[in-house]
This record gives C-alpha cells, sequence and structure tokens, in this order.
C-alpha cells in the first residue's frame, strides 16, 4: 500500500507540473509580423510567442506581404500581399500548414478588419474602378459594398459588428462617418466629425462610448481627437504634437494609445476621455504600428531607425521594453493574438 501511495503521489505531481506548462503556454498569445528575413528577400508573415521565442515562418508567396491581423478566435491571420502596382488580401489558417504555401485569397483591396464574431471581414478596395468599402461574409465569401460610393478608407467596426465607421469623401474633403449595417432607410449613414481637415483613422473604444480619429490639416498634420459615439463632447488629445494618429483603445476601453511626436513618432498613452496624457516609448527612431495586448497590460510596437525595424514589447505596469527580434531585419506590422 505505501509503495503504490508513494506512486500514486508522484503521479498526481507529475500531473500537475504538466498542467501548469499547459497552462502557461495557453496564457502565452502569439504575436504576427511582417518580416524579410526570408529566402526571397521580400516581406513574409511570421509568428512568434510573446516572449520572442518560437519564430516561425507562416506565409511564403512572391509578394510583399505586411499588415496581419488575427481572427477573433486567434486561429486565422489576414494580410496583404502586394506588388506595388495593386494590393492583395489573403488568410491563413494556422491549423492547416498547407494554407502556409497556399493562403487562401480573398479580393484585391487593402486594410482588411475580422468582424467582432469573425463572421465578415471589412476593407477597402478599388476594384471595378471605384474606392469603397466592402463587406465580405466569410461562410459564403459573398460581398457588398457599405460605403456612400464617394473615395472611401480606414473603416472599423463597431464594438458588437453592427456599425461602421469610415472616412467618406462625398462632401469634398474625408469626414467621419458611421454607417448603421441594418438600417436600409437614408438615416443608416451619419456625421460624426466634418471639417476643412481630413478626419481619418477613426476607430471605436470597446464599450462603444468613444470615438477616436485624427484631423490631417493641409500640411498633413494630424491631431488627435476623442469625442463622444454621437460626435459630441469632441476634444482635442495631442497638443503639443507636431503630429498624431493611428489611435487604438484598450481592450477594455479605459486607455486609447496612438503614434505621434515633434521629431521621433513614439506610442503615447492616455485615459480614454483624452486625460493624462504621456509618452509610452522614447528610443530613438521611429513606431509607425503598434497594437494591445489581449489583457490591456502590454503593447507590441514597432521601432524603425536605419532602415531597418524590430518588433518590441513593453509592460505597461513595470515601464520595461524588450526588443523581441533584433534589428538586422526590416520587422514591422505587430498584431496580438487576443
Amino acid at each position: 500500500m505505501r509503495v503504490f501511495l508513494i506512486v500514486l503521489f508522484a503521479f498526481l505531481g507529475l500531473l500537475l507540473v504538466q498542467t501548469g506548462k499547459a497552462n502557461e503556454h495557453q496564457d502565452k498569445k502569439l504575436i504576427a509580423f511582417s518580416s524579410d528575413a526570408t529566402d526571397n528577400d521580400k516581406q513574409q508573415i511570421f509568428i512568434m510567442d510573446e516572449n520572442g521565442d518560437g519564430v516561425k515562418q507562416v506565409c511564403h508567396k512572391n509578394l510583399n506581404c505586411i499588415s496581419p491581423r488575427f481572427s477573433p478566435d486567434g486561429r486565422k491571420i489576414v494580410f496583404v500581399g502586394t506588388n506595388v502596382v495593386s494590393d492583395f488580401i489573403y488568410m491563413i489558417d494556422l491549423d492547416d500548414t498547407s494554407s502556409f504555401r497556399m493562403p487562401k485569397f480573398i479580393d484585391g483591396g487593402s486594410d482588411p478588419q475580422f468582424s467582432p464574431d469573425g463572421k465578415y471581414l471589412l476593407y477597402h478596395s478599388e476594384k471595378n474602378l471605384d474606392n469603397n468599402v466592402y463587406l465580405m461574409n466569410l461562410e459564403n465569401d459573398s460581398t457588398r459594398i457599405v460605403s456612400d460610393g464617394s473615395l472611401s478608407t480606414y473603416a472599423k467596426f463597431s464594438p458588437n459588428g453592427n456599425r461602421v465607421i469610415y472616412s467618406s469623401s462625398a462632401y469634398g474633403n474625408f469626414d467621419l462617418v458611421i454607417m448603421d449595417l441594418h438600417d436600409t432607410s437614408e438615416d443608416a449613414q451619419s456625421t460624426v466629425a466634418e471639417t476643412q481637415d481630413a478626419e481619418l483613422y477613426g476607430i471605436f473604444s470597446s464599450d462603444g462610448k468613444w470615438i477616436a480619429y485624427s484631423s490631417f490639416d493641409i500640411k498633413y498634420k494630424g491631431t488627435l481627437h476623442v469625442c463622444s459615439s454621437d460626435g459630441s463632447n469632441n476634444k482635442i488629445v495631442s497638443r503639443g504634437l507636431s503630429t498624431a494618429y493611428n489611435p487604438k483603445f484598450s481592450p477594455d476601453g479605459s486607455m486609447l494609445a496612438f503614434v505621434g511626436g515633434s521629431v521621433d513618432l513614439d506610442v503615447y498613452i492616455c485615459n480614454a476621455d483624452g486625460s493624462g496624457l504621456k509618452q509610452l516609448t522614447s528610443k530613438s527612431g521611429n513606431t509607425l504600428e503598434f497594437d494591445w495586448s489581449g489583457d490591456g497590460k502590454k503593447i507590441v510596437y514597432e521601432k524603425i531607425k536605419e532602415g531597418v525595424s524590430s518588433i518590441n514589447i513593453i509592460n505597461l505596469e513595470t515601464g520595461k521594453s524588450e526588443d523581441l527580434t533584433g534589428e538586422k531585419a526590416n520587422n514591422i506590422n505587430p498584431n496580438f493574438q487576443k
């Protein structure tokens, strides 16, 4: 009996260790990014653990492949392949390695965004000699135009997926509008920001209470704004900065991060209503793209200097930043698996 109990306890101990390792592995999320550390010297899509381990190339195409975006369930990645003349949208399935060589072709276009439920894809396309925002049903590949027929771009879903915010040029300069996908009346679209400048990069907070966007003047200087979801209570966030754009709310909707600066471009962070602004990154170089982790505790970002770029991650609780890739290649466009 004593020998039996010793063996039993040893087995249970090993099981707990293995379970702990499994949970630890599940807690670690992947980061997708684009890199030219490839055999054909073109930008391709890679994934790695959030600590920089397990780097794997998951795209092999004779195109420059950029801007990866995880699906809500984290098992698919949509990205853009470009040959300078045209942009094409593709999708790979991390559970199907054959898709690494033969990704699913989605459509000609750029800036793809999954719906919150993962059933639809929103993107901008110049096919058919127009510039519209398209919505694709990923279950049957059917598409429809959801913009107003003008040059339209930078489309994002609302938190519940029922609305789309995008920039419309229907009345001259780009204005920020919201389209209700389920409203078939003439009132389906409403304007939330309209000035003589170009309102771009509109995005909802994850709780739907706020909208952030950039307003660009004729000199391409971007001013970051935050307003209520109906366009009221408009507030300038980026006072004192030469430019600011690419806002992204934290997963819980409490914080806002964006790219801005006066000399170098860095990541700035503030409360969702625009208060409490502070600079988050401060190393030499420029940051153009970044993304929040699913728990809102980390931000992954690119740092570009002297023609190369590294993927870095910063812990918001400790302020510690870590270089995940090094600066031996052009590593750009990081995206966190949520």
